[in-house]
């Protein structure tokens, strides 16, 4: 029996180190899968026929776990990144790295130099250093432009609402994000937020049947809360532009009543000015048309005596 199990470790050794054991050649499988969906062309595009990177279909993938191992070893590589630069001062270990290395070339191409043999690293140098080619610099530069069109397409995509589903899980997304910023440091955000982009897809591929039903449900009602507010606001409408017309109508009349109906003081100041225009005032007696008639000395007047002065 143990020379079985001996047998079989070592088979499963020997294809570990060989890369012909099935575990090996399934993540294999998941990588190359999904670097054929980031190297392959998208066909899918906008609502106004404007084709979409290859990343789409590569960050498709990879958050709906089509390449499960794949998959596995992107998210935990985030989050032990993540939590190294949190706990572990990274920056620091990196000069500690340089500085160790630099150290052991300096002294490896010293210690030589007193026997007057040819220094170590002076033995290894290469003939040639090496440089980066032009043509790779050309891919990682086209690489780096699609990577940056796929962010600006897509979030374009979800400003103007090409997909109203999306627009409103960007919006709890950032509205929750704006409050938890407050009370959690930016790594903790950051680390929760690479956990639910890993997860949320998965949970919803799993139970797509029951979420799809509730997201419905949820549909119909705010449909039916539309209907229903619309129809309240359109009954107050036109109650309001009933009343107001009553009103309107109500002043109009009141306002020709009030022109058409004359007061007394009025009537007799208009009598008395055409009175005045048309006839002849009886306010003044006529004046004579005749000469006067001529007094007789003796009949008519008569001049009274002086009195005599009684002595």
């Amino acid at each position: 029996m143990s020379d079985f199990d001996n047998s079989t470790s070592e088979g499963t050794a020997a294809q570990i180190i060989n890369g012909s054991h099935p575990t090996l050649q399934n993540a294999k499988a998941d990588f190359s899968g999904l670097a054929n969906s980031a190297s392959s062309q998208n066909s899918d595009t906008t609502d106004s026929d404007q084709p979409l990177t290859h990343y789409h279909s590569f960050f498709y993938d990879l958050f709906t776990w089509k390449f499960p191992r794949a998959t596995g070893f992107f998210f935990f590589s985030a989050i032990s990144l993540i939590s190294a630069f949190r706990f572990v001062n990274v920056l620091r270990y990196v000069f500690k790295a340089t500085y160790l290395l630099l150290f052991g070339v300096a002294f490896l191409e010293i210690a030589a130099k007193p026997f007057g043999a040819r220094g170590i690293i002076s033995s290894v140098r290469p003939k040639r250093y090496y440089t980066i080619p032009r043509d790779s610099l050309d891919r990682l530069f086209g690489e780096l432009h699609d990577l940056l069109n796929f962010f600006v397409l897509e979030f374009q995509r979800v400003l103007f609402a090409e997909n109203i589903f999306a627009t409103v899980v960007a919006f709890f997304a950032s509205f929750i994000g704006y409050f938890l910023i407050k009370y959690i440091p930016f790594w903790a955000l950051l680390l929760l937020t690479t956990v639910t982009a890993f997860t949320a897809p998965l949970i919803y591929l799993q139970n797509q049947e029951v979420i799809d039903e509730q997201i419905e449900w949820a549909n119909e009602y705010v449909n039916a809360q539309l209907v229903s507010g619309r129809q309240i606001a359109e009954k107050y409408i036109d109650d309001a532009s009933v009343r107001a017309r009553a009103t309107a109508t109500e002043l109009t009349q009141k306002v020709q009543g009030y022109a058409g109906k004359k007061s007394p003081t009025t009537e007799k100041s208009q009598a008395s000015s055409l009175s005045g225009h048309n006839g002849v005032s009886h306010e003044f007696p006529d004046a004579p048309k005749s000469d006067l008639p001529a007094v007789d000395d003796e009949s008519d007047v008569k001049v009274a005596a002086p009195e005599p002065i009684l002595a």
